[in-house]
């Protein structure tokens, strides 16, 4: 049998960041108690970088403009016809950007290819894979139903075709599963790694959902800032605050069940970007300029900052992750199982009940093992065995 070739990955920091002669050095009795593997970080840093967090952002554009236009259009209000065929082109574009980010973090193109080649209900990344493959198929056909084909030659023939193999209303059910899925299921992706601030928490999937609807009303605003009337922009601003107000909502419980794993987000490098990009200007300051009596402040000055601050909320998440796994503190510390014992290392201090605490690197007394080893595990009323 000819031998596996091997892949070098040039993205690959792993050996960079701990080299063998960093752990034969802290291998020594003097590291014994301190968090992580004799200090060093037990956890490997995630190579996502740029290109994954501006696919949350724009992802999140795409899939949730796709969801108000849809929504607009099932109501059959004629008002509404301007946006929803600028929804279409803004969400046709926008995921027209997710699969060269995706492929250039993936490093080789076919890698995005493999993914395709089965179906993996336990995966969210498969998951992602076909929802955006399909919800590109649906925006593609959508676009078509609103793409000018009559000046084309033979467009006006084609474009009755089209519609009568598939209605609109159709193409519109089609693409909502996907649409739905696309704005959730990144929070969703990072929480079932073992990155201690995405993992602690099951909010980031709110988040990231609550966060792409309200950037995608505030794209749609920007799109018509002169728009005649203001049902549209009454409507979608109203939207907008309902949306940013679950955002907020998702966010803080979000920080609450995390505890310390989100400290990275609060003394980290990305501390300034989290509160005064993300929650500052992103959240609080477009919700008081959205009550403003300049329309220039509620319909650009406010979407634009609402657009700024979805980035750098998903900016700060993505890049503080990489922090998060390498501090052997909270990487060495997780949450109890179903059975309150945790998975490695000692478990957060609140997370156990005051009987199962215990100091990090605390070792049993002389001549004593452990109450959880030996022979004493199989009689808990015993007292444990004495070497």
């Amino acid at each position: 049998m000819p031998p596996i070739p091997e892949i070098h990955d040039s993205r690959d920091m792993f050996a960079k960041l701990m080299p063998s002669g960093d752990v034969e050095r802290s291998a020594t009795p003097e590291h014994l108690n301190q968090p992580g593997y004799y200090g060093l970080p037990i956890l490997k840093r995630p190579f996502w970088k740029w290109e994954i967090a501006l696919y949350f952002f724009f992802e999140g554009i795409s899939a949730g403009s796709h969801v108000l236009c849809s929504i607009a259009r099932l109501t059959r209000n004629e008002k509404y016809d301007t946006i929803v065929r600028q929804g279409r082109y803004l969400s046709f574009f926008t995921m027209m950007l997710c699969p060269p980010l995706l492929i250039a973090d993936l490093g080789r193109p076919e890698r995005f290819h493999h993914m395709l080649r089965i179906w993996k209900k336990t995966s969210p990344m498969n998951h992602g894979a076909w929802a955006l493959t399909g919800f590109g198929i649906v925006s593609s056909l959508q676009l078509a139903l609103v793409w000018p084909a009559t000046r084309m030659p033979f467009g006006r023939a084609l474009l009755r075709q089209l519609v009568r193999v598939l209605p609109e209303r159709l193409v519109i059910l089609l693409g909502l599963p996907f649409a739905l899925t696309m704005i959730s299921y990144p929070g969703v992706l990072l929480e079932t790694t073992a990155n201690p601030l995405w993992s602690r928490s099951n909010y980031l999937g709110p988040l990231f959902a609550a966060s792409s609807m309200s950037n995608a009303a505030a794209a749609l605003t920007l799109l018509n800032p002169g728009a005649k009337g203001h049902e549209l922009h009454h409507r979608l601003g109203r939207f907008e605050d309902i949306s940013t107000a679950a955002e907020a909502a998702a966010l803080g419980l979000y920080v609450r069940t995390s505890r310390k794993a989100a400290r990275p987000l609060f003394k980290g490098k990305q501390k300034k970007l989290f509160l005064f990009g993300a929650i500052g200007f992103g959240m609080i300051v477009p919700a008081i300029l959205r009550r403003s009596r300049s329309s220039v402040l509620r319909n650009v000055v406010a979407p634009l900052l609402t657009l700024a601050g979805g980035a750098a909320l998903k900016w700060s998440i993505t890049y503080a992750g990489q922090e998060s796994a390498a501090d052997s503190e909270l990487a060495n510390r997780n949450a109890r199982t179903v059975d309150g014992r945790p998975f490695w290392g000692p478990a957060e201090d609140a997370a156990l009940p005051p009987s199962g605490r215990q100091n990090p690197g605390q070792q049993p007394p002389v001549g004593e093992l452990p109450a959880d080893s030996g022979p004493a595990a199989s009689k808990p009323k015993e007292r444990a065995m004495r070497v």
